[in-house]
């Protein structure tokens, strides 16, 4: 269960997020507050927070201690903006008027430690400059990993683990940047000399 939490003044784009993420069984809403570690402990932490780019103060005051993956929402994306909300520890930028299946991927991808953008060059360029991951291959990814040693396709590999097919595509991307591989063979092959996967 994926706990997500939306700090948006806009009333229509609340309500337009909260259906999105009302749409998916695998993420669950929870009040932003939740976000905050000073609020009762039985009230559920967010993992990602869907932010508007003008609440950048109600988060640094409030995530002190606390890091869900934030995913900041714009109208109007350009390079400046996801250089520096990459620089402020955001997951990623997306626009605001992203299609549901974009959102989606982009906050199963944000849970699991990945970043996401709007596809931004500068975006990639920004990252090179920022220290990642640790270079193991996470629960998940391994998971996928070992569904490409099968040989299946993307679509059939988010079948098999309830996630889109998009949100795949984004999990091979870092298995390939993670291993150095080129390709999804060679990933396998790579995958299986370090014991990651068995066949």
């Amino acid at each position: 269960m994926i706990r997500v939490a939306i700090q948006v003044q806009s009333r229509t784009l609340r309500s337009a997020l909260e259906r999105a993420v009302a749409q998916k069984s695998a993420f669950k809403l929870v009040p932003i507050l939740a976000a905050a570690p000073s609020v009762a402990s039985d009230a559920p932490a967010a993992d990602v927070i869907l932010l508007h780019e003008s609440e950048w103060s109600h988060i640094a005051t409030r995530a002190t201690g606390f890091a869900p993956a934030i995913i900041v929402l714009s109208e109007a994306l350009d390079e400046a903006l996801v250089a520096t909300a990459l620089r402020r520890g955001a997951r990623g930028v997306l626009s605001s008027t992203s299609e549901n299946k974009v959102l989606h991927a982009a906050i199963e991808a944000a849970a699991a430690g990945l970043f996401v953008s709007g596809g931004l060059r500068e975006t990639s360029r920004e990252l090179e400059r920022r220290p990642l991951a640790p270079r193991a291959l996470t629960p998940r990814e391994r998971e996928v990993l070992a569904l490409l040693a099968s040989g299946l396709p993307n679509r059939i590999i988010g079948v098999r683990l309830g996630i889109s097919e998009h949100t795949v595509k984004t999990y091979v991307a870092s298995i390939l940047e993670k291993l150095g591989a080129r390709t999804r063979a060679e990933a396998v092959a790579i995958g299986q000399r370090r014991g990651l996967i068995l066949l």
